[in-house]
């Protein structure tokens, strides 16, 4: 009785961890929890190995990959839900149905941490989406909409046509006759760049903006702001970096999470400080390192799955 409860604890630690504003007294009451009991430390432990199996395995391989993104999303669903019912047998239909929309076991479209996905549209318009990414997919054939959740999608060549494309974050949506670009959802803000033809920016606030040939654009409840970050900095990720030019280190270290298993964490004024420089995503362990050297922040670990980042 004391694991199943431990068990249902886990998934919503893992849940509110996952949050983007979380403080050095959530930290604090985590790290009291999991000490608490044996119970605790076992069932977090159970789970982030149970959930690395679940978002990794159908996703090991191209051929994988192409698999699944030919399974209706009915039946993708309905797998993920079985999995994870499993993972939490006793917890109840509320934590099961809010753990898996939590935590994105629900998205049409998903890649697992550390393994970049690519797909076609029911067209056959290639895209590519970064490791970690959550897509949710809507409209027709000839109309899609994605609803990027988190991670980004690179779409590489939508032909013009009369027929609009449109993606979409929390801060807004774009849509094109015909372009290749770049959709990125970052942890306060989402960003997009056209590397070829051209597309319309929604943000939720402001006016609509023209997104041309070689520009970027980032975007959130405040509106837009164009930046000098070429598109191939932007997608970058593609090829396995990222380039931070004055990166909150809270957006830095959310993107480092795509690529390393566990929680990676900023707490207090350490959240804002801005860093620049190029780093690996294939080895996040030294990308870390990094962080500590360039910064005056200093790095502890909670166990084996939570990492956190305070000033110095």
């Amino acid at each position: 009785m004391k694991l199943a409860a431990a068990e249902h604890q886990a998934v919503m630690w893992e849940v509110r961890l996952r949050e983007d504003d979380i403080g050095a007294s959530v930290l604090n009451e985590f790290d009291h929890w999991r000490t608490a009991e044996a119970a605790n430390e076992q069932a977090w432990n159970a789970l982030q190995q149970r959930l690395a199996r679940i978002g990794g395995a159908q996703f090991r391989d191209g051929l994988a990959m192409a698999r699944a993104l030919r399974t209706p999303a009915t039946e993708r669903r309905r797998a993920l839900r079985a999995a994870f019912g499993l993972l939490v047998l006793g917890c109840g239909t509320w934590g099961i149905r809010e753990g898996m929309h939590g935590l994105g076991l629900d998205a049409d479209w998903q890649s697992a941490v550390g393994e970049r996905g690519e797909g076609l549209l029911a067209d056959g318009t290639p895209v590519a989406f970064d490791a970690n990414s959550r897509i949710y997919l809507a409209g027709s054939a000839q109309s899609p909409r994605l609803k990027l959740h988190q991670g980004q999608v690179l779409v590489k060549s939508w032909p013009h046509r009369d027929e609009v494309l449109t993606v979409s974050t929390m801060d807004g949506a774009v849509v094109t006759e015909g372009a290749t670009f770049n959709v990125g959802k970052l942890l306060e803000r989402s960003v997009v760049s056209v590397s070829r033809g051209s597309a319309l920016l929604r943000p939720q606030l402001g006016r609509p903006v023209l997104v041309s040939e070689g520009e970027t654009f980032y975007f959130n409840g405040k509106g837009a702001q164009q930046t000098e970050m070429p598109f191939g900095v932007v997608s970058a990720w593609t090829r396995g970096v990222c380039v931070a030019d004055r990166m909150p280190l809270a957006e830095l270290l959310d993107i480092f999470g795509r690529y390393r298993k566990g929680l990676l964490r900023v707490s207090g004024r350490a959240a804002a400080l801005q860093i620049s420089g190029v780093f690996r995503l294939e080895d996040i362990e030294r990308a870390l390192l990094q962080v500590v050297d360039i910064l005056p922040v200093r790095m502890q670990r909670y166990g084996s799955y939570l990492t956190v980042f305070s000033a110095a």
